[in-house]
């Protein structure tokens, strides 16, 4: 234990969770069908290769859509005793469909407390959150996402019926964005949230877009608020309980170098790796296959040396961009960030990222001080995505970088 250090009572999210969800990609028109032919996807060993099962990514989940709004009470998707009602035509046997997928060794998510089918403010202003957990459970889902936009808007209440459970359910909290990101007090105190944690993942940030801007307005915020509130055990974001800045937009509508830095960004972060894109298009999935199943990022975005990682350094030098898919609009140039990882044979190791976030090729200085004063003007650099050596100076290396480019390194004192 780390002094009052609390997390979601279920034993799961020890690392940063990794797996698939809906709604980058199908929105709201996801089906039962699209969920197995997205699961067969995950666990196929296509050329030989390891499958996204086999490296960690072992969980699918279904988001928005599935609810039959309109068919309940008065034009809500519960009934007149509070039960949830699912759209046939969409999911016509959800029990069903967890049995096959758990006959795939995989684990399933749902959601609940959805953005749409407004009646349910009218008709249930506190919202069902028993029956929406017992539904859960009865149809043999493995976790939970819990929307903001709903009702039901006591996370405490959530946790304490899924944690009574007696399963292990992976919690996300995606509810308290709505009261974070405006800067607003939730139901239950940030503070108390934070150190009590009744999920193991929760949303520090808007709604990500496939767009680099977005991407990078995330993580930034994301980073902010993990600053903002770190208290006396130590960083908010830790095992069993991880700020998660949204999915990933890897391969989804943005180029291959921005998924690079995408992916990177959320690994050095120790940020949950949910994948979004169709894991069924074979060209999306081998141009990504090599980022997102590269094993020393995943051991970097795992590895726990007693903070998450984070922003080290930006540059003086800042610009607006008129992109207006974020909330965040004036950005630096460039930006170094870091985690701390376990020492290697007795020497300082920090992991790396630099990233040019500017229009321009840039040159962008790594000043090792900067990063870790324990690394020393002498420095060993490993490139994550080679596992090649990287040439240093003495004191700082400087970077050329393309647009949106960057480079994702491993750093030992020398």
């Amino acid at each position: 234990t780390h002094g009052l250090l609390q997390a979601a009572d279920n034993g799961l999210a020890i690392s940063p969770p990794m797996g698939w969800r809906s709604w980058n990609f199908y929105g709201m028109s996801f089906t039962q069908h699209d969920m197995m032919n997205q699961a067969a996807a995950m666990t196929q060993r296509r050329d030989g290769r390891p499958s996204l099962k086999d490296v960690g990514y072992g969980r699918l989940g279904i988001d928005m859509g599935w609810e039959g709004c309109g068919e309940g009470l008065n034009g809500s998707f519960h009934n007149a005793s509070g039960w949830p009602i699912i759209n046939a035509n969409k999911f016509a046997n959800l029990t069903e469909m967890n049995v096959a997928l758990h006959a795939m060794n995989l684990l399933t998510g749902f959601y609940f407390n959805p953005c749409w089918c407004g009646a349910e403010w009218e008709v249930w202003p506190n919202g069902n959150t028993k029956q929406d957990v017992s539904t859960l459970l009865e149809l043999g889902f493995d976790g939970i996402k819990i929307d903001g936009c709903g009702p039901a808007n006591n996370m405490s209440l959530w946790g304490e019926l899924l944690n009574a459970s007696g399963r292990p359910l992976l919690i996300e909290d995606c509810l308290d964005k709505h009261w974070w990101v405006p800067g607003k007090e939730p139901s239950t105190p940030t503070i108390e949230l934070l150190r009590d944690c009744p999920s193991n993942l929760y949303r520090t940030t808007t709604d990500i877009l496939a767009h680099f801007y977005s991407i990078m307005g995330n993580v930034m915020t994301s980073d902010a608020f993990v600053k903002q509130h770190e208290m006396d055990f130590g960083p908010i974001s830790r095992p069993g309980c991880w700020a998660y800045p949204d999915m990933l937009q890897v391969g989804h509508k943005i180029s291959l170098r921005e998924s690079y830095t995408h992916f990177a960004a959320w690994c050095i972060t120790s940020a949950p790796l949910i994948l979004g894109f169709d894991l069924t298009n074979s060209t999306a999935y081998d141009e990504v296959y090599p980022i997102v199943t590269n094993a020393m990022a995943l051991a970097i975005n795992r590895q726990w040396a007693g903070k998450p990682g984070g922003l080290a350094v930006s540059s003086t030098e800042n610009f607006t961009t008129h992109d207006g898919t974020t909330t965040v609009s004036t950005f630096p140039v460039w930006q170094i960030w870091h985690k701390p990882l376990l020492p290697k044979k007795g020497k300082k190791t920090e992991a790396v990222l630099v990233i040019n976030l500017s229009e321009e090729q840039r040159e962008v200085p790594l000043t090792y001080a900067v990063v870790q004063p324990e690394l020393g003007d002498s420095v060993t650099a490993t490139d994550v995505w080679t596992g090649n050596n990287v040439q240093t100076g003495i004191g700082a290396t400087i970077f050329s970088l393309a647009p949106h480019d960057s480079r994702f390194l491993v750093l030992q004192a020398a």
